[in-house]
């Protein structure tokens, strides 16, 4: 089953949005993106609270 992370779900104004099937692979991109974009640091327990099945 796929999960989906977007910054909008989060109150940032930000385009990003990312669907995968890989936990491990949502959980690196979104930091990746977080740590880059946003200047902060997201933990694995965070980015999987804030992801939605679809």
């Amino acid at each position: 089953m796929a999960k989906q992370i977007e910054c909008k779900s989060a109150g940032i104004n930000c385009p990003f949005m990312l669907r995968t099937e890989s936990d491990d692979e949502l959980v690196s991109f979104a930091q990746q993106h977080v740590k880059k974009m946003h200047k902060k640091d997201m933990s694995k327990q965070d980015v999987l609270k804030m992801a939605k099945t679809v």
